[in-house]
């Protein structure tokens, strides 16, 4: 691209000036408890009933999610957009949006759905920010061998 701007840190700037709300970019939002959250550690999948990516969402990813390690550590809560637990988060336009909260703060949120290998690449720093540790690898048959 022209004057050395690649397509990731226009996407930061444009996300940056409009709220966080472009293109599907992770974002930190400002660190606000969410009341009705409080002192739990969850993913809030805000969607909507029309929302073709929310379906494509819950195809491809949401029963992998619930038996991963990432779902183990924040449980899976769905709420349509405009349901009354939302209340103490701002900014939720787009569907759908995914918030992390940890111990009843934000620690960021992912807007929109670009497939499943994007959706793992984006939570996996947020989830780095709430203190989650991929668990180790198993070591393969060759390194049992020894």
């Amino acid at each position: 691209m022209r004057f050395g701007w690649d397509r990731r840190t226009l996407l930061q700037a444009f996300a940056a000036a409009f709220g966080g709300a472009a293109f599907g970019m992770a974002t930190s939002s400002s660190v606000a408890a969410v009341p009705l959250f409080s002192g739990r550690t969850l993913l809030v999948m805000v969607d909507d009933p029309g929302c073709i990516y929310c379906r494509k969402w819950e195809r491809e990813v949401e029963s992998g999610y619930k038996l991963s390690g990432e779902g183990a550590f924040a449980p899976l809560e769905k709420r349509h957009k405009g349901h009354g637990d939302l209340s103490g988060l701002s900014g939720l336009a787009y569907t759908p949006t995914f918030v992390l909260i940890h111990e009843g703060v934000e620690v960021g949120r992912i807007i929109g759905y670009a497939g499943q290998d994007w959706f793992w690449g984006e939570i996996e720093g947020l989830f780095r920010k709430a203190g989650f540790q991929t668990p180790p690898a198993a070591p393969s048959v060759d390194e049992r061998r020894t």
